[in-house]
């Protein structure tokens, strides 16, 4: 085995690396944009959020979750399930 190979990285591993690192930079760029989103929703009026089915509990809910996690996408969970119960209470009353 030649010392250049065990010495420099292939060119697989480092386009595998910089794979990575784009990969999560685009994944803490969308969080951050996410949780600026959710800082509009925020300061929307009661009005306005019962307009679009939310709730200002329904806000503090999603940023209950762990850091790391989306808010957003809790957000919608906690929509959905608000629709699902909303539509089947319209069909039996």
């Amino acid at each position: 085995m030649r010392a250049e190979q065990t010495v420099l990285p292939s060119a697989a591993a480092t386009q595998g690396f910089a794979m990575r690192l784009v990969r999560t930079a685009s994944h803490i760029l969308r969080s951050w944009s996410n949780r600026r989103a959710m800082r509009q929703l925020n300061e929307l009026t009661e009005w306005e959020l019962v307009d679009i089915g939310l709730t200002r509990e329904d806000i503090a809910l999603a940023y209950d979750g762990p850091i790391l996690d989306d808010p957003t996408r809790r957000l919608a969970q906690i929509a959905r399930e608000r629709a699902k119960e909303d539509n089947a209470t319209r069909r039996h009353p």
